[in-house]
């Protein structure tokens, strides 16, 4: 169950075997059904998810009601809010399961815990944490451009997740309305 966590790890830092042995009794597995919230606006953040089957999204629901996806996260990636997890305050966004899911939930008392233990855990968490700040200026950049700019960026990046996601999702990730996506999709499978 922590191999996939353990190989993801090992991409960033080197670890012991003896080391490889003490990290699973730092995390929780749990498993999320379909619809289930990991996180619910308003609650404070405990932690930190990483993946290991299905997909996760993280959104806040606007004063109209509408629910706006700033980010999935499929096998191999981490979720969670970070701003209220650091300063313990009540989120903004909800984490809930788009599929089926299981989960390495790691609380931030046994994240320290980690770094106490296995230091060279910082690293990989500082690792992260630059990779983290990369996507979110990407984000922001990414959101000023042109709807059609926007959908091909995301079909290089992450072409995959159109098979998992539904297109109601994916719009609401891009930052356009349903109707814009079925437009600009027709576009592109026209053009091929």
């Amino acid at each position: 169950m922590h191999e996939l966590l353990i190989k993801n790890f090992g991409k960033y830092v080197s670890l012991t075997a003896d080391e490889i042995n003490k990290i699973p009794a730092f995390f929780v597995h749990k498993k999320v059904p379909r619809k289930k919230l990991l996180l619910e606006e308003g609650s404070v953040c405990q932690g930190d998810y990483f993946v290991i089957k299905g997909c996760l999204r993280q959104y806040e629901t606007d004063a109209e009601g509408r629910e706006n996806v700033v980010q999935f996260a499929l096998e191999d990636w981490w979720i969670s809010d970070l701003y209220s997890m650091f300063t313990n305050t009540p989120s903004v966004y909800n984490i809930d399961a788009l599929e089926d899911a299981e989960v390495l939930f790691i609380s931030h008392a046994n994240q320290e815990a980690l770094f106490r233990e296995i230091p060279v855990m910082n690293i990989y968490w500082r690792i992260i944490m630059q990779h983290a700040f990369v996507a979110l200026q990407r984000r922001v950049l990414f959101l000023q451009k042109p709807l059609e700019e926007r959908y091909h960026d995301f079909l290089q990046r992450y072409a995959y997740f159109e098979q998992r996601i539904p297109q109601h999702q994916i719009a609401s990730y891009l930052g356009i309305t349903r109707e814009s996506l079925s437009r600009i999709r027709g576009a592109v499978l026209k053009n091929k």
